[in-house]
């Protein structure tokens, strides 16, 4: 996992218990509020803030609807990204319900049971080490009161104390979710520019992206960006080249036409633009941007537009999220993705090995380094294909191993939907043109994988990241109440 600024996720536990049983089995009430307390480290070591609720008693125990519903009032003014439902034992649905209604997060219910040696099992058994017999009815409660929840865990429970390891998998992955939902809260998304001409698949509406994802689009003026740079100082630029010297390799030119030897007056100028664009960053409070802009005649808007590359890899390897050709859906994308930790490359399909199956995936930017199988290159280049400028661009394949595409794609009633595809960075040769370059193999038939994914719904950008992340998505979407589609 890729260690970011992203906030941690806050998840709330609502410990239920079924108060019948406290009279009747001396001792259960306290072992079953020590196990609720096991399964908190878990969550706790999956890098989540646990907010426990503190009942009239002193101990977490709701076990009876008064007590749930003041829990359920205080998860919500703890503003918790994810309610966990633990249920201790059974517990009759009734005691919780005004609780989990009450707190406005998605909820997840969670189920457990020690393994047992059935020939001599006793009826405290189920009484103090848990039970799967809850788990349908309060799905079903809380269905029918029209709070269906976003997921379910079943697992096994030992006494040393340890969950199983599927168990841990899913509460590992809900943590995740839940550190992308604290992360989009109160988010501040940039646009700079304007969609590049005639990409349809790049217009969006600001307004739709505040509606389902909490994420504020603020207008950013190509003149707050020139005026940063402008007014650079020397030392600025030196201190920014030190950085981009020990992030980066310098090449040489390729057998590509297009690349160049790498002149000290664009390595100067990349450091400048950099040292800009991170002022506009901090200035505005941004989480993440997209951008695209060309001026005129070799104006400086112009110099400045097309020589963002360096300065964007370098922030977007720092957890924030950058996408060009004001591609915002793949920002997003590349924002979700950096949250759970498996970083974000801005990417689109290039070509094709029909022989080997497998798809060339990448871009000319923006990159994270982070991902990178090596340390990053940049190389120079006469022309940035199908944009203004020339200059420096960065050069890199992703590290070998599992790896997720995410594309956002939006129909046209402007509904939502995370489309995933996992596949594996494979060997292999690659084209050396400036740009990231990913062998992807995502299975066999890489026509009908790239047939698929059109017919998915994405634009033809998407993010780029490490590991299969496509069950965390799915516990994203699930949450957002947006769509999800997982082409391979």
């Amino acid at each position: 996992m890729i260690t970011n600024v992203s906030k941690k996720g806050k998840i709330g536990v609502l410990v239920a218990g079924h108060k019948e049983y406290w009279n009747q089995f001396k001792g259960c009430r306290e072992q079953l509020l020590k196990n609720a307390d096991n399964f908190e480290k878990m969550l706790e070591k999956h890098g989540v803030d646990v907010v426990k609720y503190t009942a009239s008693d002193g101990t977490q125990m709701c076990d009876t609807t008064e007590e749930s519903y003041s829990a359920g009032l205080f998860f919500k003014k703890e503003d918790i990204d994810i309610l966990i439902l633990f249920l201790t034992t059974y517990v009759a649905s009734g005691r919780f319900t005004q609780g989990v209604l009450a707190c406005d997060a998605p909820v997840v219910v969670v189920g457990y049971q020690a393994p047992s040696q059935f020939s001599k099992r006793c009826i405290s058994d189920d009484i103090f080490w848990g039970s799967v017999c809850p788990v349908p009815e309060a799905y079903n409660a809380l269905k029918r009161c029209k709070k269906e929840p976003v997921g379910v865990i079943v697992g096994e429970y030992y006494k040393e104390p340890k969950f199983d390891n599927r168990f841990e998998n899913e509460v590992r992955e809900w943590c995740l979710a839940a550190t992308a939902l604290r992360n989009y809260k109160g988010a501040i998304f940039g646009h700079m520019g304007h969609s590049y001409e005639g990409m349809l698949d790049m217009n969006f509406d600001p307004t739709s992206f505040t509606a389902n994802f909490g994420i504020h689009i603020r207008m950013i003026e190509m003149c707050q960006l020139v005026k940063n740079v402008e007014e650079t100082t020397q030392e600025e630029i030196n201190e920014k080249l030190k950085e981009i010297n020990k992030e980066f390799t310098l090449l040489d030119p390729s057998h590509d036409p297009t690349t160049r030897v790498i002149k000290k007056e664009d390595m100067d100028w990349a450091a400048k633009c950099s040292v800009g664009l991170d002022k506009l960053v901090k200035n505005n409070n941004l989480s993440g941007m997209a951008y695209y802009y060309e001026g005129q005649d070799n104006n400086v808007y112009e110099r400045v537009a097309s020589s963002l590359i360096i300065g964007n890899s370098l922030l977007v390897s720092k957890g924030l999220s950058l996408a060009g050709e004001s591609d915002m859906k793949t920002c997003v994308a590349m924002f979700t993705t950096s949250s759970i930790g498996a970083g974000g490359s801005f990417a689109e399909l290039i070509a094709v090995d029909f022989d080997d199956d497998v798809v060339l995936i990448g871009h000319d930017g923006p990159h994270d380094i982070r991902i990178s199988d090596a340390k990053p290159t940049i190389r120079g280049l006469e022309l940035f294909h199908g944009k203004k400028g020339n200059g420096v661009s960065v050069e890199f394949s992703l590290k070998k191993g599992p790896i997720t595409m995410l594309g956002l794609g939006v129909d046209e009633n402007n509904n939502y939907t995370f489309i995933v595809a996992e596949g594996e960075s494979v060997t292999g040769d690659v084209p050396q043109m400036g740009n990231t370059v990913t062998r992807g193999y995502f299975g066999e038939n890489v026509k009908e994988f790239i047939e698929d994914w059109a017919k998915a719904g994405n634009s033809h950008h998407y993010a780029l990241s490490i590991g299969h992340n496509a069950s965390i998505v799915e516990k994203i979407a699930k949450c957002l109440n947006i769509g999800y589609k997982k082409v391979r």
